[in-house]
C-alpha cells in the first residue's frame, strides 16, 4: 500500500464522543500520510470544525471535509467506494434488524473495503492486539489480508480464534483448517501470530466478549456474515457491534469473481 495514495474516511452520526473522534483521527494521522477525509453530514457538522482544528493543532496535518447528505449508511458507503479509501472509521449507533434481517450485517455489506466501527461505548484504543475471528464459512477467510494490513499498519500481534455454535464433524474441521491457515499466513507476512484452540459448540458473543477481556489493547474482526444466525435471530455479527466496547474491523463477504485462486 503506497501511503501517498492511501486515502481513510471518518464519518459520525450525531451521538458519539468528540474527543474519541479526535484521538483517532489523530492517531491514524501519525500512521500514515495519505489523505483523511471527514464525510460531514447533518448530523456532525456542528464537531466539523472542532476536529479540522485539533488535527492541525496537535499533528499539523489537514483533514478534507466531503459534504454530504441522504441516508446516514448508505451515503457513507457510497462515498467510501467511490473515491477509494482504504478504510471507513464509522462512529454511530448501531442499525437494528427488522424482521426480514438487514441491521449491521445489511449495512456493512455496501462497503468495498474494511470498515472500523466504534459504538456509543468504544473509546480508542490503539490496537496492539488484534483478535481475528474465523468460522466454518470459506469466506472468513476473506479476512486474512485485510487484517494483515492492520496489524502492520499498527504492529499489531494477531489471535487468530476460530469458533462456531455448530459442533458436527464437518463443522470443527473446518474450524481447525482455517484456523491453521489463518495463523499460517500472518506468519508468512511477518505478523507475530498466536493460534488460540478453536472452540465449537459454544456461545459465540459471550465466548468473544470473554476472549477480549483476556487481551489488551484489543481490536476485534469479523466478518458481516458469520455461524450462528438464523431465520428471525439476529446473527452474532450484529451483537458484536452492538455489545463490543472496543474497535471492530467489519469486512463484507465478497463474492469471488473469475477463476484459479481462492482469493484469499
Amino acid at each position: 500500500m503506497e501511503e501517498t495514495t492511501t486515502k481513510i474516511l471518518f464519518t459520525s452520526d450525531s451521538t458519539q464522543n468528540q474527543q474519541t473522534i479526535s484521538d483517532a483521527i489523530l492517531s491514524v494521522a501519525r500512521r500514515f500520510k495519505g489523505e483523511l477525509i471527514w464525510l460531514q453530514t447533518a448530523a456532525n457538522a456542528g464537531i466539523t470544525q472542532a476536529l479540522v482544528d485539533d488535527l492541525k493543532k496537535r499533528a499539523y496535518r489537514d483533514l478534507t471535509i466531503s459534504d454530504n447528505s441522504g441516508e446516514f449508511w448508505s451515503t457513507t458507503a457510497k462515498i467510501a467506494n467511490d473515491i477509494n479509501v482504504e478504510m471507513t472509521l464509522v462512529f454511530a449507533q448501531p442499525k437494528v434488524p427488522g424482521l426480514m434481517g438487514g441491521g449491521m450485517a445489511a449495512c456493512v455489506r455496501k462497503f468495498n473495503n474494511p470498515m472500523i466501527y466504534f459504538n456509543s461505548e468504544t473509546r480508542w484504543v490503539e490496537p496492539r492486539n488484534i483478535l481475528m475471528l474465523l468460522d466454518s464459512n470459506s469466506e472468513s477467510r476473506q479476512k486474512f489480508y485485510r487484517v494483515s494490513a492492520l496489524a502492520k499498519m499498527f504492529g499489531c500481534r494477531v489471535h487468530v480464534l476460530s469458533l462456531s455454535s455448530a459442533k458436527d464433524n464437518e463443522t470443527v474441521k473446518y474450524l481447525y483448517a482455517y484456523s491453521g491457515q489463518g495463523f499460517n499466513y500472518m506468519i508468512q507476512k511477518g505478523i507475530p501470530s498466536t493460534e488460540l484452540d478453536p472452540k465449537e459448540g459454544v456461545d459465540m458473543v459471550s465466548t468473544v466478549l470473554e476472549e477480549v477481556e483476556k487481551i489488551r489493547d484489543c481490536w476485534v474482526s469479523s466478518m458481516n456474515e458469520t455461524d450462528g444466525g438464523g431465520f428471525m435471530k439476529a446473527g452474532p455479527f450484529q451483537q458484536y457491534c452492538v455489545q463490543l466496547h472496543v474497535p471492530l474491523m467489519a469486512c463484507a463477504v465478497q463474492e469471488i469473481v473469475g477463476s484459479g485462486g481462492s482469493g484469499y
